[in-house]
Order: C-alpha cells, then sequence, then structure tokens
C-alpha cells in the first residue's frame, strides 16, 4: 500500500472516530447512540474512499494528480471532524445532538461534489 492509500484509509476512518468520541463527550457511555453514529459517519466515507481509491488507481499509473484524488476523503474528513469536536465543546442550545443526524447527509452531498472536481481536477492534472 502506497502513503497515498494509507492517506485514504486514515482519511476514511478519521470522521467516524472524530464523531464518536464527540458523542462520547455529549451523550456519555452510550453503545447503541456511539455505534450508531459511528456507522453513519462511516457511510460517506467509505463513498469518499472508494472514490478515491479509484482515482488513486489511475493517478499512480500516470504518476499525476495523487494530491487532487485524496479531496473527497480528506476535505471532508477534516471539515467534520473539527465541527464535530466543537460541537462537542460549545453544544447547539436549541437542539444539542440534531448535527449528528443530519452532518452525515451534508458530508454525504460534499462528498459527491468533491468526487466530481477531483475526477475533473485528476483529468487535468493527467494532461499537463
Amino acid at each position: 500500500m502506497t502513503s497515498y492509500g494509507k492517506m485514504n484509509l486514515l482519511g476514511m476512518l478519521l470522521l467516524p472516530i472524530a464523531a464518536s468520541v464527540a458523542a462520547l463527550i455529549v451523550f456519555g457511555n452510550n453503545t447503541p447512540t456511539l455505534v450508531t453514529v459511528f456507522s453513519l459517519n462511516l457511510v460517506p466515507m467509505l463513498i469518499s474512499g472508494l472514490v478515491s481509491a479509484l482515482l488513486l488507481r489511475g493517478a499512480n499509473r500516470l504518476g499525476k494528480g495523487q494530491g487532487i484524488a485524496l479531496w473527497p476523503t480528506l476535505i471532508p474528513a477534516a471539515l467534520g471532524a473539527i465541527w464535530y469536536l466543537f460541537r462537542a465543546v460549545f453544544p447547539a442550545e436549541v437542539a444539542p445532538g440534531a448535527e449528528y443526524i443530519a452532518a452525515p447527509q451534508y458530508l454525504l452531498m460534499g462528498v459527491i461534489l468533491l468526487s466530481v472536481v477531483a475526477w475533473l481536477g485528476c483529468l487535468i492534472a493527467r494532461r499537463f
């Protein structure tokens, strides 16, 4: 496995683990809640990891665009982890914990958008 593949795998696991740690801070040691939060956040990251792996496969053949190929995984993972940990420290007053249900949906939309952008970026990188 290349270092880019390891970064892809790390990015895939970063968000569900950060979301589970934040849920542990907010909800306490409630196993069903932690498992649910982990699995809800794992779904968009598995999709982004698959897209990044496919883009990395093509990028490694030509030697160009590996960094761009990681965008669908690393950008949502970093932003999502920061958001969850921020909300664990400063919870919303109206509905604390609502982001654990809503955020994976928004992350999935971001993953799809970043997948298209990364695919186009990899195409451009390979041409030049």
